[in-house]
C-alpha cells in the first residue's frame, strides 16, 4: 500500500499538490470577496483584486512542474514566511482619515495591477517554493529580478495605510526584510543553473532599478 502511493505521488504529485492549493486559495480569496461586499468595501480596487486572484489561482492549478528544487528546509521556511507573511496584518483596525483610505487605494491599485502582469509574466512557472521551473526574463522581469516580491510587499503597505497599527507596520517591515531574504537565498540557487546567471548579469537590481 505504501509502495503504490510512493509511486501515486512520484507520478501525480504535483498535480495533488496543484488541485489542494487551488481549492485553499479558492476558498480563501471567495470569503475575502464575499466579505468585502458585505461590509460594502466593494469597489474597483477590490474588483481588480478578484481578477487577480482568479488568474492566481488558475495558474496554481496548471503550473509546471519543477525542474529542480531547494532541499533545505531552512531556505524554504524562508520562502514559506514571506508569502504568507501578509496573513498576519491585523485588518479590524479602520484608518481614521480619508487620506489614509486615498493613498491605500492608490498603493493597492498599483500594486494589484502590477502584481497581475508578474503573474502573467511568470504563467505557468508560478512557485510558492524557491524551485526552478523556467526562467522568465519578459515584462517586468526585464526591469528587475523580482517584480512578483515587490508588488507583494508594496500590496502589503497598501493594506496597512488602510489598516493602521504599530503592529501591521512591524509586520510590514519584518515582511519586507524576509522577502529580501528569500530573493537572495533564491538567487544563489538559482545561479547554479547558467541561463538564470546569465540573466543576473543582464538585469543588475533586484526589486528597485537603479537603487536595489
Amino acid at each position: 500500500m505504501k509502495t503504490k502511493l510512493k509511486e501515486l505521488f512520484e507520478k501525480h504529485g504535483q498535480m495533488i499538490i496543484n488541485l489542494i492549493l487551488f481549492v485553499s486559495f479558492a476558498r480563501f480569496f471567495a470569503i475575502q470577496a464575499i466579505e468585502s461586499y458585505r461590509n460594502n468595501e466593494f469597489g474597483i480596487t477590490e474588483g481588480i483584486w478578484v481578477v487577480h486572484n482568479i488568474i492566481l489561482t488558475v495558474i496554481i492549478l496548471i503550473r509546471k512542474k519543477h525542474v529542480s528544487v531547494q532541499s533545505n528546509y531552512l531556505h524554504q521556511t524562508v520562502a514559506l514566511a514571506a508569502f504568507f507573511s501578509g496573513a498576519f496584518l491585523d485588518l479590524k483596525i479602520a484608518a481614521s482619515h480619508d487620506w489614509q483610505l486615498y493613498v491605500s487605494n492608490i498603493i493597492l491599485f498599483i500594486s494589484v495591477i502590477a502584481g497581475m502582469i508578474t503573474l502573467l509574466n511568470l504563467g505557468k512557472s508560478f512557485g510558492i517554493l524557491i524551485a526552478v521551473r523556467e526562467v522568465k526574463t519578459n515584462g517586468l522581469y526585464s526591469i528587475v529580478r523580482h517584480p512578483m516580491y515587490g508588488t507583494d510587499i508594496l500590496m502589503r503597505f497598501g493594506i496597512i495605510f488602510r489598516h493602521p497599527s504599530v503592529l501591521n507596520l512591524l509586520i510590514g517591515i519584518i515582511s519586507t526584510l524576509i522577502y529580501v531574504w528569500r530573493a537572495i537565498l533564491e538567487e544563489r540557487f538559482l545561479s547554479q543553473f547558467p541561463e538564470y546567471k546569465e540573466y543576473m548579469e543582464r538585469v543588475r537590481y533586484r526589486f528597485i532599478p537603479g537603487i536595489f
